[in-house]
């Protein structure tokens, strides 16, 4: 079976690779290559999405076991861009359809150096050099990434602000910094509570932590709109920006946002 696979990130992506414009780039290779084109999947989304749905539909027709009548053979796209957001993300569902002996072809004629990785053809030899190529360019370009976002992160760290996306529960952005919410407030009776809690040295933890989670229930706190769970005590518990410190790499520093709890409080439950 050979199938076609096309995407946009919106409806009004207008760069001349409009889904219409990719299926008749496709149908036009059938036609050249007198391949019977068995059927085209289509979707709108993000490339920023590695979970899109109709191409996990098709990885999972791939790796089916049970799909013995008509396998696919081969899949084609206008260009390879289309599978992944980034290059290694494309380069890594060809290394998964070639495990499962799938072609993949892109209809392009552009070619890799015309500015883009097309022109290619898992079935012939001479795209194996080409995308062992393409595979060590994208391994390099994640490793820059990654440096740099880790340099990003350390001067956020060292100006005393939190190096990494998610902020704690509890917290909001505002203004471009980081202030305390309505939630603040089960961040306090969390940590009050504990303080009692922990001093009860005849009940044990695991009691301790259920009972927690009782009367937090019972209190009607939730953690984004859902029952706490004991790991959700225990991150708030553990998080010293809670005191007014930032922790990353093993290494702490003052934060610059408002703080919730004292540092008594919590190296109270921490001592």
């Amino acid at each position: 079976m050979i199938i076609g696979y096309t995407r946009i990130s919106t409806q009004r992506q207008s760069d001349g690779t409009s889904l219409d414009n990719q299926k008749q780039k496709i149908n036009e290779y059938c036609n050249l290559h007198d391949l019977p084109l068995t059927n085209v999947f289509s979707e709108i989304d993000s490339g920023g999405n590695d979970d899109r749905k109709v191409l996990t539909e098709i990885k999972n027709m791939i790796q089916n076991p049970f799909l013995k009548d008509q396998p696919i053979k081969t899949i084609i796209v206008f260009k390879l861009d289309r599978l992944g957001r980034t290059m290694l993300g494309s380069l890594q569902f060809i290394d998964m359809c070639k495990k499962h002996n799938v072609n993949v072809v892109s209809s392009s004629t552009r070619g890799v150096c015309g500015g883009g990785y097309d022109n290619i053809d898992t079935s012939e030899p001479k795209s194996e050099l080409i995308l062992n190529i393409l595979l060590s360019i994208a391994t390099e370009e994640r490793r820059v990434i990654k440096e740099r976002l880790t340099m990003g992160r350390e001067y956020k760290f060292k100006s005393n602000q939190i190096p990494y996306p998610k902020i704690p529960f509890g917290y909001k952005r505002k203004n471009k910094t980081i202030i305390p919410d309505k939630n603040s407030e089960i961040v306090q009776y969390i940590f009050k509570k504990w303080n009692i809690l922990s001093k009860m040295k005849h009940i044990t933890k695991t009691k301790k932590t259920q009972r927690l989670l009782k009367l937090l229930k019972r209190r009607g706190y939730t953690f984004n709109g859902r029952d706490f769970k004991w790991w959700n005590v225990r991150d708030i518990l553990n998080n010293k920006m809670y005191c007014g410190e930032i922790s990353w790499k093993g290494m702490t520093t003052n934060s610059s946002y408002p703080t919730i709890v004292s540092k008594r409080l919590y190296n109270s439950i921490h001592h």
